[in-house]
């Protein structure tokens, strides 16, 4: 009798693949089924430019790491005007937490938000995220506008004025123009007599000088402030004087612009990787300590404030003045005629 060694092993290897199949999607199973992922909106039939309230909630054993959705969340079609996240609430070895996102669509029709990721991994030392999803919902937005509302009316008339008021405004701004062109001419005459320059000179200060006046103003009072709680307040102020550094020196507008965007705006103006780094580390923990509720610890302040202070410096611009160069221009020349008289007296 023939054994077939080729057919047994192959079969072998086949048993092997599927065990470890099955093991690998047992695996996954188990951990799925310790989270669970909920979406539901407040309302969904709406008009347009309407904001529906988006909740999001998860439920998780206490063994599972999730990451948590961000501001920046992708909801579809639909704007996300604000956002809430409210505080874990333990209750046996299930934690729930809850975020809220207002959103809003400037279109008619029928949208989906589309299913929401979690990412998630079975254990705190695990670096292996998988990733469940919510499920989508359907919203309906109506338009304003009826059927009577859809129909186009004619533009009424203009209303006639009975008086003419054209020649008395033009008699009283002639007037205000010469009543401003003597005291106009008034005023040179007076500052001339004092020997005082016609219009004042604005100094305008370099961004880091005034990033870092700010930063010595918080650095003398940011322990008080954690002490008394204002760990909100005070870093919004923090987050003022960063974004005003940033708006000022790379001409972003930082002010308007999400964490996100501001990295793409210094990304765009090549700022280096390091700093970029920086940057991004002092936006996240601002965003947490004022919209997630996030205590901070003093070292992890303490280090904010070096980080911002260090980036200042590192990013600041260094203006030579112009008389340095003038005296360097004359000292050159100076230098070049003295070689020349010194030539001509050899040639001599």
């Amino acid at each position: 009798m023939k054994i077939n060694l080729n057919k047994i092993s192959g079969e072998r290897h086949f048993l092997k693949t599927l065990f470890l199949v099955l093991l690998g999607t047992s695996i996954i199973f188990a951990a799925q089924s310790l989270i669970r992922v909920g979406a539901s909106v407040d309302k969904s039939v709406i008009t347009i430019g309407d904001r529906i309230t988006y909740s999001l909630t998860i439920e998780h054993d206490k063994s599972i790491k999730i990451e948590q959705p961000g501001p920046g969340a992708n909801l579809g079609q639909f704007e996300i005007k604000d956002y809430k996240i409210y505080d874990p609430v333990e209750k046996g070895n299930i934690v729930t937490q809850q975020f809220d996102y207002v959103i809003s669509v400037f279109d008619t029709g029928k949208f989906v938000i589309p299913p929401f990721p979690v990412a998630f991994a079975p254990a705190d030392t695990s670096t292996k995220y998988q990733v469940i999803m919510s499920e989508p919902i359907e919203i309906t937005v109506n338009s304003v506008l009826t059927a009577e509302d859809a129909e186009i009316h004619d533009i009424k008339p203009p209303i006639s004025i009975p008086f003419n008021y054209r020649r008395l405004i033009l008699l009283v701004v002639a007037g205000l123009l010469i009543a401003a062109a003597v005291l106009l001419f008034l005023y040179i005459l007076r500052q001339r007599k004092k020997g005082k320059p016609l219009f004042r000179k604005e100094v305008i200060r370099p961004a880091h000088e005034i990033a870092l006046e700010a930063l010595e103003a918080v650095a003398a009072e940011w322990r008080e402030m954690l002490e008394a709680g204002k760990h909100k307040e005070l870093f919004t102020r923090i987050s003022e004087i960063f974004r005003t550094y940033l708006e000022n020196r790379f001409f972003i507008n930082a002010m308007e612009e999400t964490s996100f965007e501001i990295i793409d705006s210094l990304r765009e103006v090549g700022l280096e990787e390091e700093q970029q780094k920086i940057a991004r580390e002092i936006l996240e923990l601002s965003t947490l300590v004022k919209f997630a509720k996030y205590i901070p610890e003093e070292q992890e302040t303490e280090q904010c404030l070096e980080q911002l202070k260090s980036f200042v410096e590192a990013t600041r611009l260094v203006f030579e003045p112009v008389e340095n160069q003038i005296e360097m221009s004359e000292t050159e020349g100076e230098e070049k005629a003295a070689e020349a008289v010194a030539e001509d007296n050899k040639t001599v």
